[in-house]
């Protein structure tokens, strides 16, 4: 009784245990190749955004914001943008990306630091640049009389909506790279006409560049270039369309920067 009772219990617990064994081996098995190592292999790392774009060696200036980023007005064809690249050149070897937009104003730009591409280019940046708001202030100017606000009124809703957006602009840079320096070019005073209006604009434009002021003093390594003294008095830096500044505006613009960047 004792030993059929012994067979009756443990041999098909043995089967069972053996069975197991091979229904083990069997799965280990069809997910190993003929090599024995893992079907397809690991997974690869994921892209991330902030991997540099720029080959190893060389600088990486990019910028940033509206037509006089681009050089509009310079009869050379460059701009202060190309300026500050041609300085820096002597540094040692330099790419630059100039991603600004005629007629770009800031949530323009805003929009444009959705892009992947251009937050890799921040990410990789060891200079940024950034021309914006001269155009918020431009296009907020009535050209014609209307009765639902005063000019007063629309500037002061284009100047809330800008201070808004040059903080997310601002933030978002700093998100994407938190070390390296972005200059923020100041506004200037193309109209510097004589009389009442003409010092009611200039006083206009110098409450924009207080506000860029202060904004800037809330994020680390944010530096305004001021501008307004560079055309005071001097049509002979302005282009023939007198707004935009000629070459030799854009080569002061250029020179204000580099006075801002650090000599080595």
């Amino acid at each position: 009784m004792t030993l059929s009772r012994f067979w009756v219990w443990r041999v098909p617990a043995a089967i069972a245990s053996l069975a197991g064994l091979l229904f083990l081996a069997g799965f280990v098995l069809a997910l190993r190749g003929t090599l024995g190592e893992p079907v397809g292999g690991p997974p690869p790392p994921p892209t991330s955004a902030g991997t540099s774009v720029k080959p190893a060696g060389r600088s990486l200036l990019l910028v940033l914001g509206d037509s006089l980023a681009r050089g509009t007005g310079d009869e050379t064809g460059k701009g202060f943008a190309s300026d500050v690249q041609e300085a820096l050149k002597k540094r040692g070897r330099l790419d630059t990306a100039n991603v600004a937009v005629n007629g770009a104003e800031s949530n323009d730009v805003l929009r444009g630091l959705d892009s992947e591409n251009v937050r890799r280019l921040a990410a990789s940046a060891d200079w940024i640049l950034l021309s914006v708001g001269g155009n918020d202030l431009s296009h907020a100017l009535p050209r014609e009389a209307t009765t639902s606000s005063s000019p007063l009124e629309e500037i002061g809703a284009a100047r809330a909506r800008y201070a808004s957006n040059l903080r997310q602009i601002l933030s978002r840079l700093r998100e994407a790279n938190p070390r390296t320096p972005v200059y923020v070019v100041g506004l200037y005073d193309p109209f510097g006409d004589e009389g009442p209006r003409a010092r009611m604009g200039a006083s206009v434009i110098l409450s924009w560049n207080t506000l860029i002021e202060e904004t800037a003093l809330s994020f680390p390594r944010v530096f305004v270039v001021p501008t307004f003294d560079l055309f005071q008095g001097r049509p002979d830096r302005l282009a023939v369309d007198r707004f935009h500044p000629n070459s030799k505006g854009h080569q002061a613009i250029a020179d204000r920067i580099l006075q801002l960047l650090p000599s080595t």
